[in-house]
């Protein structure tokens, strides 16, 4: 008996020791080199609210565009500590710092979870998502998704600590999750919906579930108060922005018109399933069918086996949770890739627990070693196509993760205007005019910030002479010189010359091009001629 109580013990500590370096290795993976590619267009939009935030110390919950506050809020530590106090300064790190750090809060509430003997399987369960290729592509993403994913997750696994254990303090704090759930993004409702479902499945079918599950009113008072509070703290700008508190609840009127109706965004019900199993170009080749193959080996452990196994409420509460939101995201025809994130983490804990119960009911120690060995390739395979999507094909087309990502010459372009409004005397106040269809002219805003005077545009002015600098969609470029050179009155009209000898690329097959009056080039050649010498 006190050799097996040792034996335990040790178990546990190397089982600790190896679950810190899993989340170390996490939070190498999703810092390293975190500016490797240019800001998605979402990244920008929500770079330059934060901005709003930052500098004037405001920020007004907009029910139409944005999402919740929390990102907002959170950014406003991550500047704090990079000493970084205003808009010009703060860097594409700095931003991707918040979903980075929040997504190694999701691994390690796995520890939540703990029971005497379920270590081996929260090793495995952390390490599946920490080595998740779109997991952590998406967790170096300035956007929310992988916020509502930590919290939701997070809340979950408090409420499960307070079923264990009725201690009040987990409840409270899975109340507080909830809050910063719904203060993440709208799409929380579908959270709700599936936390909803699936407690009313245990409810129907389960006596034993409906005695464990009972909790005093009060405390289910408590707990929702907690939750509403945490939101209205955050939608009401901490008491600046009262109105905030209902258009938390008005934007589901526009949410539920977007979610139908948003054309640019429309796939069909299978794009999930595409998506995470299978995508093959002539760079990546990229899948998850090892993953999903143990996933649907948990399913069965869940529902089917017949043996006694340790958390199975929890495990079959993840299944339910987790196939009701893929059902709801699939039937939505409003699809973007990260919102797959928040039914795979489920997913991957369900695979966890497939492998986990596969390696315990297997007594054959050849058919051990043959699994281990699977195991093992799926790993490294993982890791692998972790590295092809987050380090060596960041912003190309041929990743299946990225999404109307916009190129390098993004970075290019303003890097270039930037030095010619430098090279002039009057840097601060050049005048830079942007046409673009459709107003599409993200994330241009966020590279061009430390110039004061852009004008931004989906037709051309009659005033455009008046602009040294001029960024255009090619469709444009004829009434662009007939107006530059016709519009003028005598003595007004400038030659104008190409930004560069190359066009650039706002995103894949979408064309931009640059003007500058000469004047200004020059200036610029002469400057870094000297700057050469």
């Amino acid at each position: 008996m006190r050799f097996t109580a040792n034996k335990n013990k040790i178990l546990k500590l190397n089982g600790g020791f190896i679950f810190v370096i899993v989340i170390f290795f996490a939070l190498f993976l999703r810092t390293y080199k975190l500016d490797i590619r240019p800001m998605h267009t979402d990244e920008a939009v929500h770079a330059i609210k934060f901005g709003e935030l930052l500098e004037k110390g405001t920020y007004t919950y907009d029910p139409i565009e944005y999402h919740g506050p929390t990102l907002n809020y959170f950014t406003l530590i991550s500047a704090y500590l990079s000493g970084e106090d205003n808009l010009q300064n703060i860097s594409e790190v700095t931003l991707r710092l918040v979903p980075a750090i929040i997504s190694l809060l999701l691994i390690a509430s796995l520890l939540l979870l703990y029971t005497k003997n379920n270590i081996w399987l929260i090793l495995l369960t952390a390490s599946l998502i920490t080595i998740s290729p779109v997991f952590q592509f998406y967790s170096r993403y300035y956007i929310q998704e992988v916020l509502l994913v930590t919290f939701s997750y997070t809340s979950i696994f408090t409420f499960y600590r307070y079923f264990l254990t009725k201690k009040i303090l987990w409840l409270i704090l899975s109340g507080m999750l909830v809050g910063l759930t719904f203060a993440t993004k709208e799409t929380s409702i579908i959270t709700f919906f599936a936390v909803f479902t699936s407690l009313f499945y245990f409810y129907i079918i389960s006596k034993d579930f409906r005695e464990k599950i009972k909790t005093p009113k009060f405390l289910i008072i408590l707990s929702a108060l907690t939750a509403a509070s945490i939101a209205i703290l955050f939608y009401s700008s901490f008491f600046q922005n009262p109105r905030g508190i209902s258009d938390s609840v008005l934007t589901y009127f526009n949410y539920f018109n977007k979610a139908g109706n948003n054309i640019a965004h429309k796939q069909p019900w299978y794009y999930y399933i595409n998506l995470i199993l299978f995508s093959k170009t002539d760079l990546i080749f990229y899948s998850g069918i090892p993953v999903f193959i143990f996933t649907i080996i948990g399913f069965y452990f869940a529902f089917t086996d017949k043996r006694e196994i340790e958390n199975i409420y929890f495990f079959k509460f993840i299944a339910i949770f987790s196939i009701t939101q893929a059902m709801v995201y699939s039937f939505i025809s409003y699809k973007t890739p990260w919102l797959i994130l928040n039914f795979w983490i489920g997913f991957l804990i369900l695979a966890a627990f497939g492998i986990f119960q596969l390696f315990a009911m297997l007594n054959n120690k050849f058919l051990k070693t043959i699994l281990s060995v699977f195991i093992v390739l799926v790993f490294v395979y993982n890791i692998y196509q972790l590295y092809l999507t987050s380090f060596k094909y960041p912003y190309q087309p041929e990743n299946p993760f990225t999404y109307y990502q916009p190129t390098p010459d993004i970075i290019l372009l303003s890097n270039k205007i930037i030095s010619i409004a430098e090279a002039n005397s009057d840097s601060n106040n050049i005048l830079i005019n942007v046409i673009v269809n459709n107003n599409d002219y993200w994330p241009l805003p966020w590279y061009l910030r430390m110039i004061r005077n852009v004008a931004w545009n989906n037709h051309v002015p009659n005033n455009i002479y008046k602009f040294p600098i001029i960024i255009a969609s090619p469709n444009f470029e004829d009434e662009i010189i007939n107006k530059l050179y016709s519009i003028p009155p005598p003595g007004k009209k400038n030659l104008y010359v190409p930004l560069s000898q190359k066009y650039f690329s706002l995103r894949p097959n979408i064309e931009i091009r640059g003007y500058v009056q000469k004047k200004y080039y020059d200036f610029y050649l002469r400057s870094f001629e000297n700057n050469n010498l």
